[in-house]
């Protein structure tokens, strides 16, 4: 059984000094962000995905860690939502895609504007889906490559996806259109499960977040122009034996929503999904998911709750935090509740070596510099917060980020995780100590949340109510 439970808050309040009477206007685009067969799929860095002798290369034209891709099970798509008051223009750009790497995103903005798009490195927040069937090469943090998750940089990949999200962005923005906003939260229980429950005293299996946020943009008729839906959600269906492109059951969603003619354009934001799973029956038929048709219903629902408003406004902050070079802190201890596989394999390396190692990796070897973006919406007397996490944070500090919100006045709050950048995991206190996986790859030591935590507290204050 599924629970949807819809949470009638509608988003905003109003800025002082904003007229009332303020346009609000939106425009869509969708690109084809396919890159071709024979890219590498990131991920897994284990199974059928990685070469046979790693770390011994076996290269082809777009591979060398990785094996490569030979097929393509569903396009991965390019999504923009541009949005635009009186005195500010925002991009929401949702690809399906590992992660949010922030030099593509650099890229792609440029690509923007020299087609004619206002578009800037504030003004874009770039949203990955997190499908472990996603285009590879197309990051140069080498962690990343070697581990191998993405496998080693391709530039003519990386700028043929760059040009297909500037592309987006340029085109949204040239559909802008006088329209209504409403912003809104429901809870959806019963597809989604906790994936460290097996190992953790913290968290048992239904230990997820619920919370289904969606932003509904309509025009100036009522008609449905997007729907941006937040959830947290792993993109898992398919593992590493699988070697097709695919946006998994994300994609599959949004593919059911258009189909559908409810929404307008869908747009996938992730949340806090570091430890959240599909369930079994979720995945069950895949490609045609079984918990897809349950998930795109519940969008609708809930989308259907919100309030709109045509003198909306948004007002948006965004700080670059530096986290500096990474503290690994490999030690067995860590390692206990290891096994072998995920990004780095670290589990074999240290049985095999007896790690004691706090490795201090600096930008060359992953992103540590993040940019945290948060927007105050302002429609009928309402505060929503729309905040970015730049990777993986597990839902204990999801939580935490939603209730440091509340305390400044946020009525709905939409967490996106895997935006702007991707920096790996963020575990809590309580769960690095356990171990396992999503610990392994917290790379700036046990207080990496609790930084992620505060970087978000500190953008959303500058827009508090």
């Amino acid at each position: 059984v599924v629970v949807v439970v819809v949470v009638a808050v509608v988003v905003g309040g109003v800025c002082v000094g904003v007229d009332a009477a303020t346009s609000f206007m939106a425009g869509v685009a969708k690109v084809n962000g396919s890159l071709p067969i024979g890219v590498p799929l990131a991920g897994f860095n284990h199974g059928d995905r990685r070469v046979p002798d790693w770390p011994v290369p076996a290269e082809t034209p777009y591979t060398t860690w990785m094996t490569p891709s030979v097929g393509r099970m569903d396009d991965t798509n390019i999504r923009c939502l541009a949005i635009k008051d009186d005195s500010s223009t925002h991009f929401f750009v949702s690809a399906d895609a590992i992660g949010a790497d922030g030099t593509l995103r650099k890229l792609a903005v440029l690509q923007a504007q020299a087609m004619g798009s206002s578009a800037t490195l504030e003004s874009v927040t770039f949203h990955a889906s997190h499908s472990h069937s996603g285009p590879g090469a197309v990051s140069p943090s080498f962690l990343w490559a070697v581990a191998p998750a993405t496998d080693l940089l391709v530039p003519s990949l990386q700028l043929a996806l760059a040009e297909s999200i500037g592309k987006a962005i340029y085109e949204a923005e040239k559909n802008l259109q006088p329209a209504s906003i409403g912003v809104t939260s429901g809870l959806l229980y019963n597809v989604t499960q906790n994936r460290r429950a097996k190992i953790s005293p913290y968290v048992n299996i239904n230990s997820i977040d619920p919370n289904l946020g969606i932003i509904r943009v309509d025009d100036a008729s009522g008609k449905p122009i997007a729907t941006l839906w937040n959830f947290a959600i792993h993109g898992v269906c398919f593992g590493p034996s699988n070697m097709l492109l695919s946006s998994d059951i994300m994609g599959g969603v949004n593919n059911l929503l258009e189909q559908s003619g409810d929404v307008g354009m869908p747009l996938f934001v992730n949340g806090d999904a570091g430890d959240i799973d599909p369930t079994g029956e979720t995945c069950a038929n895949k490609p045609n998911y079984a918990g897809a048709p349950i998930i795109a219903d519940a969008i609708k629902k809930t989308r259907a709750s919100a309030t709109t408003s045509s003198s909306a406004t948004f007002s948006r902050a965004s700080n670059i935090v530096d986290f500096g070079p990474t503290q690994l802190n490999i030690t067995l201890a860590r390692w206990e509740n290891c096994t072998s596989g995920g990004f780095l394999d670290i589990c074999t390396l240290c049985e095999a070596i007896h790690c004691d190692l706090n490795p201090h990796l600096d930008s060359a070897w992953i992103e540590n510099a993040p940019r945290f973006t948060a927007l105050r919406f302002n429609v009928n007397g309402n505060n929503s917060l729309f905040v970015t996490l730049p990777g993986e944070p597990l839902v204990e500090l999801g939580n935490d980020v939603r209730s440091d919100a509340k305390e400044l006045g946020f009525d709905t709050i939409l967490l996106a995780g895997y935006s702007n950048n991707h920096m790996g995991y963020f575990a809590t206190e309580d769960e690095y100590d356990i171990g396992g996986y999503e610990s392994e790859l917290t790379f700036w030591g046990v207080g990496t949340a609790d930084l992620v935590r505060k970087s978000c507290k500190d953008v959303a204050t500058l827009v508090k109510p």
